[in-house]
């Protein structure tokens, strides 16, 4: 196994190249004992090989449904440090064919360390979608820092090239990447999937601020001195765009859950405990709720606003991606996930089927604010809805 997972690049074309890619023997005339311009990519680029870049011819080994899986090797003696390239050297290497496939499957062309059409950027994996759009997407390990970060960025953006960067759990994410309105995303080749970075509020402690300071709001982009938490997704459900990579619909719909939910924590933080409370008992009582027929008047502490359902979607869609409207809010387009997240309360009325005397059956449910229960079977104006204790 010390060999499987070497990556050779050919010299004349400039592309890397993978043992399964041919026919063992088609790479002979190519490698040690030909042409030598199959070549070991890694110590091509000095991936972990000291003294720098050097030239290895490789040795095809292994045949198709052979005992031994096909395999280049380094020529004896010529192998790096230990026998054989580090982790990183494999994680990039595979992390370049995953998004490569991908790529595939979103009907696009994509090759692996192709160079751009002026030659100033080699990309990871170089993409064009159907319409000629193009995108370079980079699979980083290794530490990148600010200035370089800007330099590739310009490069790309000059070429007219899309630019997406894919990081490693463990690798730091430079921050200049989140001004320029770039996303963050992680990718976890165990799990197959990608992680979005967004910010989440910052810990009230008595230790000193990032310099710049975070804003303290879930949102994403995330400024450069927030702290970070990261939304998973599956990669085969993530979508390939002009500009890049399109986070899922539910993504966006959980951290705009998490945004409200965080609003909602800091607000009940800042509002002043009853009379003869202490400051750390929860502040919540059982009041007396106006009926349902007095939905949508109250503007004050405890309100509840009677919202509408104006989308068509099925109901075995993610609820969090309907929409609503609300006129006591004075918005026409709220998702469920804001809908459930928000500290204000809001009933959905539904029309269920019509009763053994004709009258419609309608359920009620509440959403964000306060936990209460649908009753089905009370009279609309008997319904009561309590806040949490």
């Amino acid at each position: 196994m010390v060999d499987l997972l070497v990556t050779g690049l050919d010299l004349g074309t400039g592309l890397e190249v993978h043992a399964g890619d041919r026919q063992s023997w088609e790479w002979h005339s190519k490698g040690h004992n030909g042409d030598r311009t199959l070549v070991c990519l890694q110590c091509y680029a000095s991936a972990d090989v000291p003294g720098g870049p050097r030239v290895v011819a490789l040795v095809p080994k292994g045949r198709r449904g052979g005992r031994r899986r096909q395999h280049f090797a380094h020529p004896p003696g010529m192998a790096p440090p230990g026998g054989r390239h580090g982790r990183e050297g494999a994680w990039h290497a595979e992390g370049k064919q995953r998004m490569r496939r991908w790529a595939e499957t979103r009907g696009a062309r994509a090759r692996v360390e192709a160079w751009t059409p002026d030659r100033r950027r080699r990309s990871d994996v170089a993409v064009t979608l159907p319409d000629c759009w193009r995108v370079a997407i980079e699979v980083e390990l290794g530490a990148v820092s600010d200035a370089e970060w800007l330099a590739r960025h310009r490069d790309y953006a000059r070429a007219g090239i899309a630019d997406v960067w894919l990081w490693h759990e463990a690798t730091w994410v430079p921050r200049v990447l989140f001004d320029a309105g770039q996303p963050g995303w992680i990718l976890d080749l165990g799990n197959d999937r990608l992680g979005l970075l967004h910010a989440q509020p910052c810990p009230v402690t008595g230790a000193s601020q990032p310099d710049p300071p975070g804003c303290g709001q879930v949102h994403w982009p995330p400024c450069c001195g927030d702290q970070l938490d990261t939304v998973w997704m599956p990669l085969a459900s993530v979508q390939l765009t002009p500009g890049g990579i399109s986070p899922l619909p539910t993504a966006a719909a959980e951290i705009a859950r998490r945004a409200a939910k965080a609003a909602a924590t800091v607000a009940r933080a800042a509002r002043p405990a009853p009379a003869g409370m202490r400051r750390d008992q929860d502040p919540w009582r059982r009041p007396v709720v106006p009926a349902i027929s007095s939905l949508g008047r109250g503007t004050g502490d405890g309100a509840i606003h009677q919202v509408f359902r104006y989308d068509a979607r099925p109901p075995w869609t993610d609820p969090d991606t309907w929409w609503y409207l609300c006129d006591e809010c004075g918005r026409s387009r709220i998702s469920g996930a804001e809908l459930n997240a928000s500290p204000v309360s809001h009933i959905v009325a539904t029309p269920e089927q019509l009763t053994s005397a004709g009258r419609p059956l309608v359920s009620y449910v509440r959403h964000g604010g306060v936990i209460a229960q649908a009753d089905e079977e009370a009279p609309a104006d008997q319904i009561g809805l309590d806040r949490p204790h």
